[in-house]
C-alpha cells in the first residue's frame, strides 16, 4: 500500500466520525505492514459495533494471525476447545431480522445502542476460522472421513458455513459417496461455496435417479452460473420426469442472463403442472424476453391465479422494457 494512503488511513482509523473508521476499517482490508495491522487490531476496541465488525472483517481478508488471540476473546473462548465450539455455535448463527431499509456500507447511525451485537460474533468466528483453520476447518475435513453418515453431512454443513474453500476437493470426492444424502450435502456445500471445480460433476448428476439431487445439482449450477450449463438445464427444464426438478431448472436458466435460455422457457410455459409454468413465465421476465410476450400473454387466462397473476405482471414489465428499448 502506498505510503501517502497509509498515512492517511492510519489517520482515518481515529477520526471523530464513526463513518470514517468504519471506512478507514474496510480500505485496510489489504494491510501489508506492522503498523496498518495494529491499527485494525486498535479498530477491535472501538465504541461504535459496526466499525469493530469491519476491522474484524478486514483482519480475516488481511490474514492478520496476531489478532487470534484477542478474537478468540470475543468469542469468550479460553482455549482452543472452547474457541472450537464457539466458532460452530456462532457461524451458523442467523440472529435478528435484518432492516429491511438498511444495505450493505450504510452509514453508522449514531442514535442505535452501542454494544457487542451477534454480528460481532459472528464476524468474529468466521474470522477466526480464516486464521487458525486448525482450529475447525482441518477437524472438520477429517470428520468428512467418519463412517457415520451423519457426521459426513454435519461436517459439510459446517465447512458450507466456514466458506471454507480449502475443502472442495473433499466435497467432490463425497460426491460419489454411496449415500444420497451425503451427496446431497455435498452439493448443497459445493453451491455455497460458488464452487467452479464442481460444475463438471453438477452436470452429470442432473442425470441421478435421486430427484432430490437432480434438484440441488440444478441449484448448484444456479449458484455458479457457468456459460455451458444453459444446453443441459434446457434439457431438463423440458424432459425432467419431476415437476420440482423442471421448476427449479427454468428459475435457474432465468437467472443465467442470456437469452439462450429462453427456447426451452418457452417450451414450459406448456408444462402440465402449474409451478413450472409460473417458473417459466418469472424466468422469462428474468432474462427480458420481450419475444416472448405473446406466448405469456396466453397465460391471462391460465387455469391457476397464481399463473395468470404471474402473467400479469410479467405482460406489464415486458411491455415496458419493449417500450423503453424502441424508444
Amino acid at each position: 500500500m502506498e505510503q501517502k494512503i497509509s498515512e492517511i488511513l492510519l489517520k482515518a482509523c481515529d477520526d471523530a466520525d464513526a463513518n470514517v473508521r468504519k471506512a478507514a476499517a474496510v480500505a485496510l482490508s489489504e494491510a501489508d505492514t506492522t503498523h496498518l495491522k495494529n491499527a485494525l487490531i486498535k479498530l477491535l476496541k472501538d465504541k461504535v459495533w459496526q466499525v469493530r465488525e469491519a476491522a474484524i472483517q478486514s483482519i480475516a481478508e488481511a490474514k492478520v494471525v496476531e489478532a487470534a488471540d484477542i478474537l478468540g476473546k470475543v468469542l469468550g473462548s479460553e482455549d482452543d476447545a472452547s474457541a472450537r465450539k464457539a466458532v460452530l455455535q456462532w457461524v451458523a448463527a442467523k440472529g435478528e431480522e435484518a432492516d429491511p431499509k438498511a444495505k450493505p456500507g450504510s452509514p453508522v447511525d449514531p442514535k442505535k445502542p452501542v454494544g457487542d451485537p451477534w454480528q460481532i460474533k459472528k464476524a468474529a468466528a468466521l474470522a477466526l476460522s480464516k486464521l487458525r483453520p486448525d482450529l475447525v476447518v482441518i477437524p472438520l475435513m477429517m470428520s468428512m472421513d467418519s463412517g457415520n453418515p451423519t457426521a459426513r453431512i454435519a461436517a459439510m454443513a459446517g465447512l458450507g458455513n466456514l466458506n471454507a474453500t480449502q475443502a472442495i476437493d473433499k466435497l467432490l470426492e463425497a460426491l460419489n459417496d454411496a449415500d444420497w444424502n451425503v451427496r446431497k450435502m455435498a452439493l448443497v456445500t459445493l453451491g455455497k461455496l460458488k464452487a467452479v471445480e464442481a460444475v463438471d460433476e453438477a452436470l452429470r448428476l442432473l442425470d441421478d435417479e435421486k430427484f432430490a439431487i437432480r434438484i440441488e445439482a440444478v441449484i448448484t449450477l444456479n449458484h455458479i452460473k457457468p456459460e455451458g450449463a444453459v444446453p443441459a438445464l434446457s434439457n431438463v427444464v423440458v424432459n425432467d420426469n419431476n415437476y420440482e426438478v423442471r421448476k427449479v431448472a427454468a428459475t435457474a436458466l432465468g437467472n443465467m442472463k442470456t437469452h439462450d435460455a429462453a427456447p426451452a422457457l418457452v417450451i414450459a410455459l406448456n408444462d402440465e403442472h402449474w409451478m413450472v409454468r409460473k417458473a417459466a413465465i418469472e424466468a422469462l421476465t428474468n432474462l427480458k424476453a420481450t419475444d416472448a410476450l405473446e406466448n405469456i400473454k396466453e397465460h391471462l387466462g391460465d387455469e391457476q391465479e397464481d399463473v395468470r397473476s404471474t402473467a400479469a405482471i410479467s405482460v406489464i414489465r415486458l411491455i415496458q422494457i419493449a417500450k423503453a428499448g424502441a424508444a
